[in-house]
């Protein structure tokens, strides 16, 4: 019949008979009632084995036929402790030295942490956040032209380049973390903005040379202020200008202008160098001179006091003896006239020839 087979077996509906290969026959309208040679049916326990391994090899069979693991209510407490501690473990804060924690409820802050172990409620109920608050932060500025060239006072371009040393606050670390976006950003952009305030009230001469000090300082107070007022958590501690000076293009000018007032400096300090050793040499010279004509003035009037005392002293005799004054005052002039010239006495009775010696007047005289 069609439906005979033709290998090993009795009939359609004999189970004892098997294929060539040792299956079982093959009914045309179902499957076979046995199913030791069913591939599905083999699948279906390799995956069943394959997952009973997996949950933990023998265990309670799930709803289904398929095993699972099974570890009993101890097993359930043990686990749920093992869970309880690592969530209350989420509330211990260890803070380093040098650091501190704000820590957050929700999201609002509640204090900080100072260095050492400290504990807060589990998160998500309050969280923490460390900050390395003695940790100096440097913050460099004038990289490129568009930060670097500021206007000073006197209407000049320089070239500013500086540096801020700055600190986490901390006393109040939670206000860096709620108050400014990019605390970073925003004291880069606060710096260059009091830093061209500050340049901008400056002469250049002040900038690129003795001022730096200065208008360092006033960046500093300022930079300061300006945090304060945003409560950025910010603490400024120096404010450092690495280089100031005029732009590249026009650099070689500057110089020139610089050297030529350190010459002209030269030159003031040769002359006021100079005027300091004459000035007092000249001073000594007409305090001298006002000296000597005191002095003169002094022996004018003792002479002009002398004399006019003769004179009265000889008034005075006139007035006793007017010709024995005259007599005396005409042998007195005529002594002092005659007193150094050759004098020649002639007798008119005797009756001699006077000989006058001309030629050796002339040649006395000649010699004078």
């Amino acid at each position: 019949m069609p439906w005979d087979d033709k290998t090993k077996g009795s009939g359609p509906w004999g189970g004892g008979g098997g294929d060539k290969e040792g299956g079982e026959g093959n009914s045309p309208w179902k499957r076979p009632a046995g199913g030791g040679g069913d591939l599905e049916d083999q699948m279906r326990r390799m995956q069943e084995r394959f997952r009973g391994r997996g949950n933990g090899g023998g265990g309670g069979k799930r709803k289904g036929g398929a095993s699972g693991p099974n570890f009993g209510p101890l097993g359930i407490l043990v686990l749920a402790g093992i869970a309880l501690i690592a969530w209350l473990m989420t509330g211990v804060v260890v803070v380093d030295e040098g650091s501190r924690a704000a820590v957050f409820r929700f999201g609002q802050w509640q204090t900080n942490f100072t260095p050492g172990l400290h504990f807060h409620l589990p998160a998500p109920i309050e969280t923490h956040k460390l900050m390395p608050s003695e940790q100096q932060q440097e913050l460099q500025i004038g990289n490129n032209s568009s930060e670097s060239l500021m206007l000073t006072g006197d209407e000049n371009i320089v070239d500013v380049q500086f540096r801020v040393f700055w600190f986490y606050d901390p006393a109040n670390p939670e206000n860096f973390i709620l108050n400014v976006d990019n605390g970073a950003e925003l004291l880069k952009a606060s710096a260059e903005s009091v830093m061209r305030e500050v340049v901008g009230k400056s002469k250049l001469d002040d900038v690129i040379t003795t001022g730096r000090t200065t208008i360092a300082a006033q960046v500093k107070e300022q930079l300061q202020a300006l945090m304060d007022d945003y409560r950025a958590g910010i603490q400024v501690q120096n404010v450092e200008i690495q280089e100031a000076a005029a732009p590249a293009q026009v650099r070689q000018a500057f110089i020139d202008v610089v050297n030529a007032g350190q010459d002209a400096e030269k030159t003031i300090q040769e002359a006021s160098k100079y005027a300091n050793d004459i000035i007092p040499r000249a001073e000594g010279q007409a305090q001298q001179v006002l000296q000597d004509a005191e002095a003169y003035r002094e022996q004018v009037i003792a002479n002009a006091t002398g004399e006019a005392s003769r004179f009265n002293a000889i008034l005075d005799e006139y007035r006793k003896a007017p010709q024995v004054t005259r007599e005396r005052m005409y042998l007195e002039t005529m002594e002092r006239v005659l007193g150094g010239t050759d004098k020649l006495v002639l007798d008119s009775g005797s009756g001699a020839v006077p000989y006058l010696p001309l030629a050796p007047m002339r040649s006395e005289k000649q010699g004078n």
